[in-house]
């Protein structure tokens, strides 16, 4: 799985249904950086929804 930063949040590559990032050619990432803020709608599981 790829993720994203933008102002200081961490997004799934991808984006998630729900999320209002849009991917603007930032860098892609393997792995979650600790102290950012994670969006909640990317890196969430909400119940009842399947990717």
């Amino acid at each position: 799985m790829l993720y994203f930063i933008k102002k200081d949040t961490i997004h799934k590559y991808p984006v998630a249904k729900g999320c209002r990032a849009a991917y603007q050619q930032e860098q892609l990432r393997d792995t979650v950086l600790r102290g950012l803020e994670q969006c909640p709608y990317c890196m969430r599981t909400w119940p009842g929804v399947e990717d």
